[in-house]
């Protein structure tokens, strides 16, 4: 058995050889070596002999910069900001009167003892180190090596039409925002920037998107899908038996993971925080009996502690589906793998990988729900999930239809056309990105994370709120909801234009009548609405 798991790894890696993920852009760097020197004279001093194609420009975090040679300024007491990235870095220092001085240069060399820029990836041309006598000669080194024209891939796809980041000026979806690493995305209120020249391809963004409006597309979903699917085929022809994917970062595999588990088959990815709960449920519908995200130390800690977060709801997907809920594990690159065992079996999918990151997940759900026992229908999920349900109070809701036109996933819609003023719900659609709730004007909606295994139910629409129409009692026709029509008549029945009975039952009229009998009433065409007098026919003197 294991000389057979062998040979059926070694058949089914011949997939990996030669495979070539679906081009995309490309993005291209520019630098002509000039440098930017943030540190004491000490630093400072050591690099005035840089040589061309590097020159530099020093800025002194401490003294007055008259004993230095070269182009040399005094920060002072200045703040610095800088932003930018290889062949586009901008420093601006700016006094506290707000007067403020900018300097551009293609690297920074950032020698200061809090380096300016903290995140977790850095942006291409960031050097940040201490600079000494020991090792400025590797860091010119380094210099000249990013001297040139380079290019990398557009590791992203944004489509704002289905994003859940704002809606009505307000923010509600940040997770891409709070997950980069790099800090390249940023909030423009209803909808979300990428710099591509700050995006590193760490993928969490596209992993922790509810509604797949960011995606990763170097490799593409469908590309790493049917890679996992055409491997596992292989491998189970030739004879393999409980094949483990292992999804890493780096040149090889650990030699005493893959040469002690003949059953372990490597997949190489950017990052790995870009393997989402879309390609583990899918590696498990294709016939992997485990999944293992093998965490390096180079990892972004945030990136680690989004991904856990996907899968701690991973998990209570197959608990719920009663499989045993470490067929995906995420392994830190220090500790040794423990194979399952005793793991049911199932017939593997053979669909192709969808694109859309929702269609993959359900589409695997919906697979392994048919072959494992069904004990459950519905499962509850941690809170975050981007699965559930939505309430509506029947008592708050107007039926203004705000929460129906704001909804980026078009789980609530809009049922007026069938004669009846209602809101549905589509289970399925809906990612729990809370845009709903902040939009009601009445508060009346609620949100729940869940699952619903049964394909037919969660993409059955279901009424959460429906009202009789309201007749409009001069001319019969429908036109709005009776809730709302009851409320109307009640908040403004004190206000000052609606004093007489007449004005009020134009509230309980059609657009039409209404204006036809403001034209017949002497009192609203004479414009006798004076708040003063409580909405008499006596004019002000």
């Amino acid at each position: 058995m294991l000389e057979n798991n062998e040979q059926a790894r070694a058949a089914a890696l011949t997939i990996l050889e030669g495979y070539e993920p679906r081009a995309t852009s490309l993005l291209s760097y520019q630098s002509g070596g000039s440098v930017i020197v943030i540190g004491n004279e000490s630093a400072i001093a050591l690099c005035a002999d840089l040589e061309s194609p590097l020159s530099f420009t020093g800025l002194l975090t401490a003294g007055e910069a008259k004993t230095l040679a070269g182009q040399v300024v005094a920060v002072k007491n200045r703040s610095i900001e800088l932003q930018g990235h290889l062949g586009a870095f901008g420093v601006t220092l700016t006094d506290p009167a707000g007067i403020s001085e900018k300097y551009t240069a293609d690297m920074i060399l950032d020698a200061s003892p809090q380096p300016l820029i903290n995140t977790q990836l850095l942006p291409a041309g960031y050097l940040q180190d201490e600079v000494t006598a020991q090792n400025i000669a590797l860091i010119k080194q380094q210099l000249l090596e990013m001297v040139g024209e380079f290019e990398k891939p557009k590791y992203f796809k944004y489509d704002p039409s289905i994003c859940a980041h704002g809606s009505n000026g307000n923010t509600v979806c940040t997770n891409c925002v709070d997950a980069c690493p790099a800090s390249a995305i940023s909030s423009l209120i209803e909808t979300i920037q990428v710099d591509p020249y700050l995006c590193q391809g760490g993928g969490v963004c596209a992993t922790v998107c509810p509604s797949g409006a960011i995606q990763y597309v170097y490799p593409q979903l469908s590309d790493s899908g049917n890679q996992v699917r055409q491997m596992l085929q292989t491998y189970r022809q030739k004879g393999g038996e409980n094949p483990v994917i292992v999804f890493y970062v780096g040149e090889t595999l650990p030699n005493d993971l893959y040469a002690a588990n003949p059953t372990v088959l490597p997949v190489k990815v950017e990052e790995i925080a870009s393997v989402g709960m879309d390609l583990c449920l899918s590696s498990l519908a294709y016939g992997a009996s485990q999944v293992v995200l093998l965490a390096n130390e180079d990892a972004p800690p945030l990136s680690l502690q989004h991904l856990n977060n996907q899968l701690e709801w991973l998990q209570a997907l197959l608990s719920g589906l009663n499989l045993n809920p470490e067929r995906v594990r995420i392994l830190p690159s220090n500790e040794t793998l423990e194979l399952l065992t005793d793991l049911s079996q199932f017939e593997p999918a053979l669909y192709t990988m969808p694109d859309n990151k929702r269609a993959a997940i359900f589409q695997a759900l919906d697979h392994l729900y048919q072959q494992v026992k069904k004990s459950r229908e519905l499962i509850s999920l941690p809170a975050g999930a981007p699965f559930g349900s939505a309430i509506i109070d029947e008592k708050s809701c107007t039926l203004c239809m705000a929460c129906v036109g704001a909804c980026p996933g078009k789980a609530l819609q809009d049922g007026s056309n069938r004669e009846m003023p209602e809101v549905f719900f589509i289970e399925s659609n809906c990612i729990q990105c809370g845009t709903c709730t902040q939009t009601c004007p009445e508060q009346a909606i609620s949100i729940s994370p869940r699952m619903i295994f049964d394909r037919e139910k969660r993409n059955r629409s279901r009424v959460l709120h429906q009202d009789v129409p309201f007749a409009c009692i001069s001319c019969g026709k429908p036109f709005a909801p009776t809730s709302v029509i009851q409320k109307m008549n009640f908040k403004l029945k004190g206000h000052h234009m609606f004093q007489t009975a007449r004005a009020l039952d134009r509230l309980k009229m059609c657009e039409d009548c209404r204006v036809a009998d403001i034209v017949q009433d002497p009192e609203a065409l004479n414009g006798n609405f004076d708040p003063l007098n409580n909405g008499s026919a006596k004019t002000l003197s």
